[in-house]
């Protein structure tokens, strides 16, 4: 009787404790879903903003979207595949029509874009359209070539990073290398895994959501939704996929210029400030890219942002930033050596631009992307 007891007393036990592992399993996933704060499960505003988008209409940039859905979404909705396809990070996101004179374009840049995000957008492409683009304009900044760039975003989303693997693969013969320190999000005891996608079980994702709900209560449970623009002041999307900055960063201020003279130092986004030289890796995946690309068809632009006036003062003057000058030296010989058409460069001297045609020390001001386009195409 006594065993009998024990036994069910046992057996209660591991049933609440089954079941406190299923709620707390459940409330975790609960939350990651149904918050998602950095849209890496569901797509939800990106689909409908993809859908204005290709509707032509021109739509607020929510704070917190993820640029990696919203292109998933685009390429998804998509019917006909654009003749011109932009690729590069948010230094390219002025390249739109007006800009570049290319009509049938769609601008496609993503903040923080690495190299493995080339690689994802193409292959979406591709796969949807079974062909390459007509056009490509790349911009390229210098950290794609920095073996320390810990960049890894491009791994969050399932199907955008087995894209942007499957294409890697089948150029270089092997996978890309997630560097974050913090390891692979995917990894199970070193090991990937595509089951499941980790952000469904992940307490740091978790926490993060929890932080969210603080912050705007029961709306972050509604997403951001997408909205046509009617404020010709307010941060956008246009229909081509281009941008336009809030007027106080787009529009020539003493504020804007004082941000911009406040650089100091080194340039460290993309840990550019610990790159020694261009990676032989990096190198050998992005000429490999352009070949490709070449080789189906596709006529290849590059397009090189210059740093602000003063910034090249740190990074090239001073040496700050020594693998910038390398890196256009390089691109300068490959565009030559393949024919390819190279619009830009990184000092913004050569071109007679000042501090004042900046929106920070990285980005330059529409008026500046005009002028930089200009005198590079015909």
């Amino acid at each position: 009787m006594k065993t009998e007891i024990r036994n069910r007393r046992f057996f209660l036990f591991l049933l609440r404790v089954l079941i406190a592992a299923i709620l707390a399993v459940g409330l975790v996933v609960g939350v990651n879903v149904s918050v998602d704060g950095s849209h890496v499960i569901t797509a939800r505003s990106h689909e409908e903003m993809a859908h204005l988008l290709l509707q032509g209409e021109t739509i607020v940039s929510p704070e917190n979207f993820n640029g990696r859905s919203l292109q998933m979404a685009v390429i998804s909705q998509a019917s006909v595949p654009p003749e011109t396809l932009v690729i590069g990070s948010s230094r390219g996101m002025f390249l739109g029509r007006e800009i570049t004179g290319f009509q049938n374009l769609y601008n496609a840049c993503i903040s923080g874009a690495c190299l493995e995000d080339y690689y994802a957008v193409l292959e979406l492409y591709r796969r949807k359209f079974s062909a390459w683009p007509a056009r490509v304009i790349l911009e390229v900044s210098p950290w794609i070539f920095n073996a320390a760039n810990t960049e890894d975003r491009w791994s969050e989303i399932y199907t955008y990073r087995t894209a942007a693997e499957s294409l890697y693969t089948a150029l270089n013969g092997k996978a890309p290398v997630i560097r974050s320190p913090e390891g692979d999000p995917f990894a199970w005891e070193g090991k990937p895994y595509y089951s499941k996608e980790n952000p469904y079980f992940s307490l740091p994702y978790f926490q993060y959501n929890c932080f969210i709900i603080r912050s705007k209560g029961l709306a972050a449970f509604k997403g951001d939704p997408a909205r046509v623009s009617t404020d010709p002041d307010e941060a956008a999307k246009y229909p081509d996929g281009s941008i336009r900055f809030p007027a106080s960063s787009e529009n020539e201020s003493p504020e804007r210029l004082a941000k911009v003279r406040a650089e100091s130092g080194p340039v460290t986004f993309g840990d550019a400030d610990r790159m020694n030289g261009i990676d032989e890796d990096k190198r050998l995946a992005f000429e490999r890219l352009v070949q490709e690309l070449q080789n189906q068809g596709s006529e290849v632009i590059l397009y090189l942002q210059p740093f602000s006036e003063t910034q090249c003062r740190f990074s090239l003057d001073e040496n700050l930033n020594p693998a910038f000058s390398a890196v256009e030296d390089y691109l300068r010989s490959f565009a030559a050596a393949q024919e390819l058409l190279l619009v830009g460069g990184y000092d913004a001297r050569d071109f007679g631009l000042t501090d004042e045609r900046f929106i920070d020390s990285l980005h330059l001001d529409r008026k500046g992307n005009e002028i930089i386009w200009s005198m590079g195409c015909p």
